[in-house]
């Protein structure tokens, strides 16, 4: 799980979110490489969706407009970004 998540900010906190074995639902963003990456688990999958090239304020409207649709399947993710960046 370290590796997987070794690329992620702060991913030593993540990592210890992950291990609790709960249901989690989190972003991280790096600003220097202006990356967001979702994590979800249901305690016993964890996903990573990462968009690259986008601002933290546009981080924060995929983040929304997934929990507003529920969408953390990669096809509902994709179009739930989509539809937050106007695509």
């Amino acid at each position: 799980m370290a590796t997987f998540l070794a690329s992620i900010p702060d991913s030593t906190e993540l990592a210890e979110l992950v291990g609790e074995k709960g249901l989690l639902n989190t972003r991280a963003y790096d600003d220097e490489n202006q990356t967001a990456r979702f994590v979800i688990s249901d305690g016993t999958t964890v996903t990573c969706f990462t968009v690259t090239d986008i601002t933290i304020d546009q981080a924060e409207m995929i983040t929304i407009e997934c929990e507003k649709s529920d969408a953390w399947s990669e096809t509902a993710f994709r179009e739930a970004a989509g539809r937050a960046l106007g695509r």
